[in-house]
C-alpha cells in the first residue's frame, strides 16, 4: 500500500507543479519576465522530474497492489487501451510538443484555440486519453488499483488542470473575435 501512496502522491505532485507553473506564468508573467526566452525550458525542468519519478513508480504499481478483477473483462481492457493510446496519438499530433507541453504559456507555439480534429468532439483529449489508459489498464491486467489511478487522473487533469489552461480560450471566446 506505501507503493500506491507514493504512486498517487507523485501524480497528483507532477500534475500540480505542471499546474502550478502554467498558472502562475499565466496571471503574472514571471517566468518570461525573469527568464525570457528560457522561461518554456525552466517550466520543463520544473515538471519533467516529477513526472519522471510518477512514471518510475506508476510502471511498478501492478507488482506492489493487486485489487483483482474479473480475467474476462482483458478483452475490454485492450479495445480501451488501443481507443485511449490512438486518441493520445491523435492529439499529439494535431497539437505538437510545444502545447503539449504548454508553451502557449511561456510565448512558445500557436496561440489560437484548437477547435478542429479530435476537439470537434472533445474538450480535453489528451486527459480522456489519460483515463481511457487507466481505466483499459485496470480491465488488461485484472487490477483494480488502476480504476483509482484513472480516477485520480481525471481529477487532476479534466477536473483541475483543464480550468487553469483553458482559462485564456474561454476569455478570448467571451470577448468575441480580435
Amino acid at each position: 500500500m506505501r507503493h500506491l501512496a507514493l504512486t498517487m502522491v507523485a501524480f497528483a505532485l507532477a500534475a500540480g507543479v505542471n499546474t502550478g507553473s502554467v498558472a502562475l506564468q499565466s496571471r503574472t508573467g514571471v517566468m518570461t519576465r525573469r527568464f525570457g526566452a528560457r522561461a518554456w525550458y525552466v517550466h520543463l525542468g520544473l515538471t519533467l522530474p516529477a513526472w519522471g519519478a510518477f512514471i518510475f513508480l506508476l510502471v511498478d504499481l501492478g507488482h506492489h497492489v493487486r485489487w483483482p478483477l474479473p480475467a474476462e473483462l482483458m478483452g475490454a481492457g485492450v479495445a480501451l487501451l488501443l481507443v485511449g493510446i490512438g486518441l493520445w496519438v491523435a492529439t499529439f499530433i494535431q497539437l505538437g510538443l510545444e502545447r503539449v507541453a504548454n508553451g502557449y504559456f511561456f510565448g512558445r507555439g500557436p496561440t489560437e484555440a484548437v477547435e478542429g480534429g479530435v476537439f470537434r468532439w472533445l474538450r480535453n483529449p489528451m486527459y480522456d486519453s489519460y483515463f481511457m489508459v487507466f481505466l483499459g489498464l485496470a480491465l488488461f491486467k485484472a487490477n483494480a488499483v488502476y480504476l483509482l489511478m484513472a480516477a485520480e487522473s481525471y481529477l487532476l487533469f479534466n477536473v483541475i488542470e483543464a480550468r487553469v489552461e483553458n482559462r485564456p480560450f474561454e476569455h478570448r471566446a467571451a470577448r468575441g473575435p480580435a
